[in-house]
């Protein structure tokens, strides 16, 4: 099995067990659950790239626009970030995302159902 191939079964894997846990505690419907599940995927994926521009409602209702990474040598705050000790991270839950706010130089994170949409440059909306 190729490592490509590998890659994209741990991806489907993700995408399940977050659809599965916003169904079993959030209560969205199992179509927009799986939606979203994808959605939040493959910004994990940009995040992983490199810069990424995005939207999200913040618990307050309030649509927040983030410019995030979660890449070294795109950002040198993110490069020299001190954990501070912290026993979290690094922990998996499927119902978060965790990113390096570039504008707040520090981790910030959204919740799956939250996540609105990925800006591509220019604007664009994916």
């Amino acid at each position: 099995m190729s490592g490509e191939e590998i890659l994209r079964r741990l991806g489907n894997r993700w995408v399940f067990e977050c659809a599965n846990r916003l169904i079993m505690d959030e209560g969205l419907e199992r179509k927009h659950a799986f939606e979203q599940a994808a959605k939040a995927f493959h910004l994990l994926e940009q995040l992983g790239k490199g810069e990424v521009r995005f939207e999200y409602l913040k618990t307050n209702g309030e649509l927040r626009q983030a410019r995030g990474t979660l890449c070294h040598g795109i950002s040198e705050a993110f490069d020299n970030y001190a954990y501070k000790d912290r026993p979290d991270v690094g922990q998996r839950d499927y119902g978060i995302i965790v990113y390096f706010d570039l504008d707040k130089e520090e981790f910030r994170s959204l919740h799956v159902r939250n996540l609105v949409v990925m800006i591509k440059e220019y604007g664009e909306r994916i």
